[in-house]
């Protein structure tokens, strides 16, 4: 009986401490250029992304000139196993169109973004934030 209850311990340790497959990929990544930081939460049993700082809230050369603070950029992506995430939409405020995404975490601090139609692809590299070295002000350049 005894080996039965440290097997069921055990069993309920590693479980307890396992983290959800979506765990890696939270918390708040640099756009290439540093021009937006991405915040990328659980939705549900997916994730999904939205803009939380611009280094320019206006820019003029992107067709959405609606506000881009808040704007969900990454949207019902699921855990497809190996550090990848697929199934969902990407929103491109540049040109304001959808596409199919694919999220690939290469490392800890190394996210790949791919947006793609029909077979034509473009992919972003993105950076964790590490808010202890550059803490820009929630809320963007006017915020």
């Amino acid at each position: 009986m005894k080996p039965a209850l440290c097997a069921a311990l055990l069993l309920a340790a590693a479980s307890a401490s396992a983290q959800p497959p979506n765990a890696a990929l939270l918390g708040d990544w640099w756009t290439p250029g540093f021009g937006a930081r991405v915040r990328i939460e659980s939705c549900g049993d997916a994730v999904c992304g939205r803009i939380v700082w611009v280094w320019d809230d206006s820019p003029k050369d992107i067709v959405d000139k609606s506000p881009l603070i808040g704007r969900r950029v990454i949207d019902a992506m699921r855990a497809d196993g190996g550090e990848r995430w697929n199934g969902g939409r990407m929103y491109n405020p540049e040109d304001g169109r959808d596409y199919k995404g694919h999220l690939h975490l290469q490392s800890p601090t190394r996210l790949s973004v791919e947006g793609c139609v029909l077979f034509i692809c473009k992919q972003q590299i993105w950076r964790r934030a590490d808010m202890s070295r550059c803490p820009p002000a929630e809320g963007g350049a006017g915020g």
